[in-house]
């Protein structure tokens, strides 16, 4: 048996067939029967095996291409909107697009589950690069806000670092002195790491606001909560940095019930640009990610990938997307 690649060699050697068999097989074509076509096909995923596109026409593959999206969670708005502009993108490129959440499981196994069905997966992924590569099987992966660091691997990321320096001192010159953040996590669980909207809040918030920090689900609820943490330690703090809409939205809510008056008490700024923030009492100001923009730039990453003669891993290609302040008037 060959070591690394499984080609339609060794898939036809385990199943005792010809080259000419599998290749049958694996499109679908008469002149085998139909147990003969179930037993190579089940040696082929037993090896791992997955036909190479690249020795297809390129003309062919642009028209049947499919792309699989992994989102966080179907349950928040912004990656629902994030889905609506990746359809807008692709559907004029004649795409299709497949679509998976973290509530299905986790991103590898949803990544060797889609593999199968797309040429391309493009996504919101927290596990080992280089198992999703594996478990991609030579399909180009491109990932969203993760720099991408081994070859196979592709990303858009977005860059926090000048975003949030530039809304923090949009922030000062509207009045704020004292800064604080509620970051998306469950340190319980002892899996928590520091997001990189933490990190530039840290690098750029000024001196003491690296200890005004809560962290909290990632939810409305959990805005809320982090917010009633966040003012019972430093009730000083008069600008709120959270690191989503979601939580921002809790974070208000919280505050009208404390009878804190918000942005004469206290700023109140989420990270997304959700059009949901725009019906809040006061509307939600906003550090917004361009998710057209960000979906975009996958699909053309995507496209130049699968035009590559070479076939996979390829070299990694990033690109980068930065936040904009989006002022409305909860700071």
């Amino acid at each position: 048996m060959a070591v690394g690649r499984i080609t339609i060699e060794d898939v036809a050697a385990a199943a005792g067939v010809s080259r000419q068999t599998v290749t049958r097989a694996m499109n679908g074509l008469p002149e085998i029967s139909a147990r003969t076509r179930d037993h190579v096909l089940r040696t082929a995923t037993e090896l791992g095996y997955r036909p190479s596109r690249f020795a297809s026409n390129l003309a062919a593959r642009r028209k049947a291409r499919s792309v699989g999206l992994v989102l966080g969670s179907l349950r928040n708005p912004y990656y629902t909107e994030l889905a609506a502009e990746l359809l807008d993108v692709v559907t004029p490129r004649g795409w299709q697009v497949l679509m998976a959440s973290h509530e299905q499981g986790d991103d590898v196994e949803l990544v060797a589950a889609l593999s199968g069905q797309a040429d391309a997966i493009v996504g919101y992924f927290t596990g080992p690069e280089a198992a999703l590569v594996a478990a991609a099987r030579g399909v180009p992966l491109v990932q969203v806000e993760r720099p991408a660091t081994v070859p196979g691997m592709h990303a858009v990321i977005l860059d926090f670092e000048a975003a949030i320096e530039a809304l923090l001192d949009d922030l000062r010159g509207r009045g704020a002195r004292r800064f604080g953040l509620i970051e998306s996590g469950r340190p319980a669980t002892g899996g928590y790491r520091p997001t990189r909207r933490r990190r530039a809040y840290e690098r750029f918030a000024g001196p003491g606001s690296a200890a005004r920090v809560v962290v909290a689900d990632e939810s409305i609820r959990g805005g809320a909560d982090g917010l009633a943490r966040l003012r019972a330690e430093y009730p000083d703090v008069d600008t709120v940095l959270a690191f989503n809409d979601l939580m921002a939205m809790g974070a208000i809510q919280r505050a009208q019930l404390d009878g804190v008056a918000v942005p004469a008490d206290l700023r109140v700024v989420g990270v997304d640009g959700l059009s949901l923030g725009a019906v809040m009492t006061p509307p939600l100001s906003t550090l917004s990610i361009d998710r057209r923009a960000l979906a975009t730039e996958a699909a053309d990453i995507v496209g130049a990938l699968l035009d590559r003669a070479e076939p996979p891993p390829h070299p990694s290609v990033v690109r980068t997307v930065t936040p904009r302040p989006l002022w409305r008037e909860s700071a």
